[in-house]
């Protein structure tokens, strides 16, 4: 899967978008073919931000690049692979996988994605009651259910304490417990009615009746404020264990902050006694966060009280361990730009999307012309019954009517009967369903309606949208060099085992295990107290020993691991010369590190088990340069030197 996903990035890098070639010089011929100078400036201009290797951004390395991809192309085309029965299913329900994303209603989403920026601008604190309802409940239930909110809502507008009357009316089981008190929230925490009650009452109000797919509800307001923004922290965890207590981790954390209070860098000791090994490697630095975004809210809490940068917090307890936080930076929320494209993911699954699919279906309807088909749904009201639902008696049309015959609805050159929709009915007909035959009928009509138009929409998007059109070639092209890679590339390594052996022992020397120095470790900001291990060390003291002599004191002590550094990877391992028994003394920020090597296993030539993924991705270079080579000498390739000059002009800005 990774190789397709850079096979169709790829593609989408270098596939042609060129509609039109008036007037467009040829920049170069393949078997007399020509490609269009149009083609490549904007696959240029459009991926060279993409493109990390600043090599090829040179217009002439990335030209040499577009040959090889067109090489590779023309070659798939001559061995039939954009006709094989695979590639054309993949195809298809890449299309299918792609239109979902072009069904939506742009300005609705965007409006959408707009009031959700800012309402993430500020948290509510609210309560609420709610009486239970079932989506498809009686006309009756429905009337109760409303009455009994209001009843509750009344109440409280007349002095009632919330949380008294939410206990005795609300049926949110928590409601019990907590009066109805939901705490803190901002956007994307509850369903969007919901939320929409909640950020468009007053502070202190209690809205009106409202209702969600769980009921009816009215919530009280009970404060505002802005958000916090985000922050950046740098951390240091001692982790509580199988193999370390919470008694031990806080002896430990409780050392580093003395070390900290003697000014030792935070940095090098986060990186060298840090449990969080994901961030100690960059001195405990946490990539910046919200409030909500992390899974302990007294971390949470305790970070965005630090106010200066620099300063420190005293060890807090979490799930996780002991931590020591420093703040790095307050952040000011996010521009709408910055957050735009997150935003528009989380709106499309939340439950405001519905309101997106709406505005879609409406636009549907007036690009096509279509209008509610009133008489259609007042003769169907007619005609269908209640045995429709029905697991014995089972309803069906009489298809002798003439009705049956009459047009519904139609969509350009598309159009439905009667009978077409008869037959939906009985489809989507729940059997045993106390439904009324009238709202069964009418919610039936305007899914027939809504299904019709998007199938209608979704089969023409080429005709109706440039943008799908041109992404669905790139995909096209993208999975039938995916084919031809596999076929002549990547099965290469799997078939000829005796090439890839071979292809090892021809370079096997640059397949090196590096060497690794087993270490003890001691670090301290106190050079005395390291001058003592270092002789204590020389005479042979056990570890323990020297612990006992060197940390008598809880104020000024040294720290002690054992650890494996690798050759080459371990910056520490460039003091050592490869000497078992060496001591090394190193220092950073005034933090003092002793070093023993204890044991040494040697660099060597790793074996082909060892390195087989490695051997492989080279092997397949090397046959994919070879290949090459042989494709240009295959194809006829002429470059129109005197436009390329006007081209490199061009896009030398």
């Amino acid at each position: 899967m990774y190789k397709k996903s850079i096979v169709l990035f790829l593609s989408i890098i270098f596939c042609s978008l060129a509609n039109s070639q008036e007037k467009d010089l040829v920049l170069l011929t393949i078997n007399n073919s020509p490609v269009y100078t149009s083609e490549f400036k904007r696959v240029y201009l459009k991926n060279i931000d993409l493109v990390k290797d600043e090599s090829q951004k040179d217009v002439d390395e990335y030209l040499e690049l577009f040959i090889n991809y067109k090489l590779k192309l023309e070659e798939a085309k001559e061995q039939g692979l954009d006709k094989k029965e695979t590639y054309v299913k993949e195809l298809k329900g890449y299309r299918s996988q792609l239109a979902s994303s072009y069904l939506t209603d742009t300005k609705a989403s965007d409006a959408m994605v707009k009031e959700a920026y800012n309402r993430l601008q500020e948290r509510v604190h609210a309560s609420h009651i709610l009486i239970q309802l079932k989506p498809k409940s009686s006309a009756q239930d429905t009337l109760a259910a409303y009455q009994k909110i209001n009843e509750a809502r009344s109440k409280i507008l007349d002095g009632e304490d919330f949380g008294k009357v939410a206990r005795a009316y609300s049926e949110d089981p928590s409601a019990k417990d907590n009066g109805g008190d939901l705490g803190w929230f901002s956007a994307f925490r509850m369903v969007y009615p919901f939320e929409n009650a909640a950020f468009n009452t007053k502070v202190g109000e209690v809205s009106e009746p409202f209702k969600t797919r769980f009921g009816y509800h009215i919530v009280k307001v009970n404060k505002k404020e802005k958000a916090l923004g985000e922050v950046t922290v740098a951390h240091i965890m001692i982790a509580f264990n199988k193999v370390r207590t919470e008694e031990q981790a806080k002896d430990r954390i409780d050392e580093i902050e003395q070390q900290l209070k003697q000014n030792v860098s935070f940095e090098s000791l986060a990186k060298q006694y840090s449990d969080d090994r994901n961030t100690a490697i960059n001195g405990g630095k946490i990539n910046r966060f919200a409030q909500g975004a992390l899974n302990s809210e007294d971390f949470e809490k305790t970070a965005f009280a630090l106010q200066t940068p620099g300063e420190l917090s005293t060890p807090i307890k979490t799930k996780y361990g002991w931590h020591i936080i420093k703040l790095i930076e307050k952040h000011a929320p996010k521009s709408f730009d910055e957050e735009k494209g997150e935003l528009t993911k989380r709106v499309k699954k939340d439950s405001r999307s519905q309101f997106v699919t709406k505005a879609f279906m409406n636009s549907l309807r007036e690009k096509y012309g279509i209008k509610k088909n009133e008489e259609a749904v007042s003769y169907f009201k007619k005609i269908v019954t209640k045995s429709i639902f029905d697991k014995e008696k089972k309803w069906d049309v009489d298809r002798e009517d003439p009705m049956m015959k009459k047009q519904i609805i139609s969509i350009g050159k598309k159009s439905y009967t009667y009978m077409d929709f008869a037959q939906f009915l009985k489809e989507k007909a729940r059997k045993g369903s106390d439904e009324e035959v009238s709202a069964f009928v009418e919610s039936m009509y305007n899914y027939f309606e809504s299904t019709k138009l998007l199938a209608y929409y979704e089969s023409h998007l080429e005709e109706d949208n440039q943008d799908f059109a041109n992404v669905i070639a790139e995909y096209r092209d993208g999975l039938l060099l995916f084919d031809l890679m596999e076929s002549k590339i990547w099965n290469a390594a799997k078939t000829d085992s005796l090439g890839l052996r071979k292809f090892y022992e021809s370079r096997k020397d640059t397949y090196v295990k590096e060497a690794i120095y087993k270490v003890i470790k001691a670090s301290s900001s106190n050079q005395k107290l390291i001058d003592k291990v270092k002789e204590l060390m020389e005479k042979g003291t056990s570890l323990d020993e020297i612990k006992k002599q060197v940390n008598t004191s809880r104020d000024d002590v040294v720290l002690f691991s054992e650890q494996e550094l690798i050759k080459g990877k371990d910056i520490l391992t460039n003091t050592l010369s490869g000497e078992k028994g060496q001591i090394v003394v190193t220092e950073e920020n005034n933090y003092i590190t002793l070093i023993k090597v204890n044991e040494i296993t040697p660099s060597r030539l790793k074996t082909f088990e060892e390195t087989q993924g490695k051997v492989i991705n080279d092997f397949q270079e090397d046959i994919e340069k070879s290949w090459m080579n042989s494709l240009r000498k295959k194809h006829a390739i002429e470059i129109n030197k005197k436009t390329l000059r006007k081209i490199k002009k061009e896009l030398s800005i």
